[in-house]
Parts: structure tokens; C-alpha cells; sequence
């Protein structure tokens, strides 16, 4: 009897409170294991180079986080991140316009082209699978339209050169991890209220205190000190870590993340509640266009210039397993944002400690799968012992 009660409440943590140990233990593992096979592995060099490496996967894990909590999915993102980076390179580089002015654009774009999907899925009730696989075979026809006779657009010794190839100030860095620990703690501290006013036992040491302290003192603050011992923090790292800041917050702190979650889990049953599912649908599929936007122009600067390459369909699968082993539920309702992050960073390392000890291509893929078939068989089977453990 008490070793089912260990298990059940086992299986409880780790689909509550608990649901990122794993993950983090894996990381922890897969970390030790490369170092000692590769001292560079840990080396301050190598973490920029890896988290840099990963910043464009994350951000389109990021879009497609959204997209699976609603229960939908666009396959489209990997091509539209090159069409916005292909859009930014020809305008700022071949027009001569302001970089910022070309950016901006590219942004928009990525939210239009969202939007105009979301609409088409919404409107006619399309699966959302068949139109974004429509709208990718599109955006790859636009890629090509846009490149020159060269089929490259150089940004080598350009100004968008600069997002993905500087760090920021050693002094900005620590600025942004006061605001980071401040939001972070007060977002705890508002979910901390928000359960003792109805009367939900909360415990201001557990659920504020040491959780911020945790993460100041056993991440950040390690990190800042590895990133600045070497260049500082990458650029795109700043990027993407804000980007997930903000939509963490609207996700848990804000009326729009509760519909999302609400239509994830029960989708009649938040339009029954009164949620306007199609508008959320619309913001979700909007949110995922400019974040591949983003991603695309980091990309785009990282590689030095924009060709057909860019639409590698690699960059998408690779997000789906990232979001798929940071814990992201592939039915909706289930998932959070650091899913992207922490699903990233599995990939990211077991690719980049491959690559340090001169694995072929398909040693990386293979081990890559293997990575994800245990994931997703981990999470059934935490998900169906959880609904067993309801039932009972």
C-alpha cells in the first residue's frame, strides 16, 4: 500500500508543481556526460556558442507552444521565419532602407500571414494541418521570389548583421536580471494571493521566496557570470528570454492565457462559456507568425545572408520536439512557455556535444528520435496514470 501511495503521489508531482524535474534532470545528465567525454563542452565559449545556436529553435518552439495549447498547428512557421528574414535582408540591404523601418515590416508580415491562416481555419473550419501545409509551400514559392538572380542576399557588414552576431553590456545584463527576478517574484506573489483569497492554502516561503531565490542564484545568476566571462550575453539569448517573459505573463497572469487554456482543454466548452474561440484562435495564430518573424531574422543574421536554405523544414521539426519534450501536450490545454526553453536546450546540447565529439549527421538525428519517442512514451504514461488516478 505504500509503495502505491509513493507512486501516486509520484505521478501527481510530476504532472503539477513538479513537471520540469525531469527535463532539467536530463539536462543536468546530458551535460555531464559530454564534458567528461569533452572538457569544452561547459566552457563559457561553448555555452554562447549553444545558447546562440538555439535561440532561433526556441523562439519557433515558442510559436508552436501556443499554437498546440489551442490545439491547432502550423507547419508553415519554418518557411515564414525565412520569407520574414528574406523580407528584412532584400529591403534593408537591396532597397537601402532604414534597418529598423525593414524590420518592422518583416514583423508585420509574419503577423499577416498568421492572421490571414487563423482566418482561413476559423472561417471555414479547414484543418489547420492542410491550410498551413498550403501556406508553407506558398511562403517557399515567396522565398524564391524574393531572391535575387545570386540566389543569396549577403548581410555580411550589414546592420542586421549586428542582432545575432553582438552581446549586450555586462552592466545591462545584471539590469536585466533585477527585472527579471522582479516580475518573476511578483507574478508568484499575485498567484500566491490569488489562492489564499479563495481560501487555497499557499505558503508565501514556498510558492514566492525560495522559488525566485532558486532560480537568481542556482541559474541566472551562474549564467550572467559564464556569459560575461567570456563576450557577455548574446544578443539573441536577451531576445528570446524577454520574448518568453512576456508571454509567460499573459499566459498565467491574464484573462487571454486562461482562454487559451480553457479552449485547449474543452473547446466547446469555453464557447459555451462565452469565449470567443475564433478571435483567441486569431491572437494564437498572429502571436505564432511574428515570433517565426523574429526567429527568421535572427537566423538570417546569424547565417550572414538569406538563401533557399533557410526554409529548412529541420528548423520545424526540431521545434516540434523541443516543445514536445519540454512537455507541451500535442491535444491542447496542457504546457508552458519555458516547455520551448527547456526543450531547446535537450536539443540544442545533444546536438552541439555530438558535434564536439565528431558524430555524423546520423548519429545526431538517430539519437535525437530515440530522445523523443521516450519522451512522448514518458508523457502518455504519466498522462493515462493520472487519469486513472482521477477516475478512482
Amino acid at each position: 500500500m505504500k509503495l502505491q501511495e509513493s507512486k501516486r503521489k509520484l505521478t501527481t508531482a510530476l504532472m503539477g508543481p513538479w513537471r520540469t524535474a525531469p527535463i532539467i534532470i536530463s539536462l543536468i545528465v546530458i551535460a555531464l556526460f559530454f564534458n567528461s567525454q569533452n572538457s569544452l563542452f561547459l566552457s563559457s565559449r561553448n555555452l554562447t556558442n549553444l545558447t546562440s545556436q538555439i535561440a532561433v529553435l526556441a523562439t519557433v518552439a515558442l510559436a508552436l507552444v501556443g499554437l498546440l495549447l489551442v490545439r491547432q498547428i502550423d507547419l508553415s512557421l519554418a518557411a515564414l521565419s525565412a520569407v520574414a528574414g528574406g523580407i528584412a535582408a532584400k529591403l534593408s540591404v537591396e532597397v537601402g532602407m532604414n534597418v529598423v523601418v525593414a524590420v518592422a515590416i518583416a514583423l508585420a508580415a509574419g503577423v499577416a500571414v498568421g492572421i490571414i491562416q487563423a482566418m482561413i481555419v476559423t472561417i471555414f473550419r479547414a484543418p489547420a494541418f492542410v491550410v498551413t501545409l498550403g501556406g508553407m509551400f506558398i511562403l517557399m514559392a515567396v522565398l524564391l521570389w524574393l531572391l535575387p538572380a545570386t540566389s543569396v542576399i549577403p548581410l555580411a557588414d550589414t546592420p542586421l548583421e549586428k542582432i545575432s552576431n553582438t552581446c549586450i553590456p555586462a552592466w545591462l545584463s545584471y539590469v536585466l536580471l533585477a527585472v527579471v527576478l522582479v516580475v518573476f517574484g511578483g507574478m508568484r506573489l499575485t498567484q500566491h494571493r490569488s489562492r489564499t483569497s479563495e481560501e487555497i492554502p499557499s505558503n508565501l516561503l514556498r510558492s514566492t521566496v525560495v522559488p525566485t531565490a532558486l532560480l537568481a542564484v542556482v541559474t541566472l545568476i551562474p549564467l550572467i557570470f559564464v556569459f560575461n566571462s567570456y563576450q557577455g550575453v548574446p544578443t539573441p539569448v536577451a531576445i528570446v528570454l524577454a520574448l518568453m517573459g512576456f508571454i509567460a505573463y499573459v499566459t498565467t497572469q491574464t484573462p487571454l492565457g486562461r482562454q487559451v487554456y480553457a479552449i485547449g482543454g474543452n473547446p466547446e466548452g469555453a464557447r459555451r462559456a462565452g469565449i470567443s474561440v475564433p478571435l483567441v484562435t486569431t491572437i494564437v495564430f498572429a502571436t505564432g507568425g511574428f515570433l517565426a518573424a523574429v526567429g527568421g531574422i535572427m537566423a538570417a543574421s546569424r547565417q550572414l545572408g538569406v538563401s533557399s536554405s533557410n526554409s529548412d523544414l529541420t528548423l520545424l521539426l526540431e521545434a516540434l520536439a523541443a516543445v514536445v519534450i519540454g512537455g507541451v501536450s500535442l491535444f491542447g490545454g496542457r504546457g508552458t512557455v519555458w516547455a520551448a526553453l527547456l526543450g531547446s536546450l535537450v536539443i540544442g546540447s545533444i546536438s552541439n556535444g555530438l558535434y564536439l565529439l565528431n558524430a555524423s549527421t546520423q548519429m545526431r538525428w538517430t539519437i535525437e528520435g530515440v530522445v523523443l519517442i521516450a519522451a512522448v512514451a514518458i508523457d502518455s504514461s504519466i498522462s493515462r496514470k493520472s487519469g486513472a488516478q482521477q477516475d478512482s
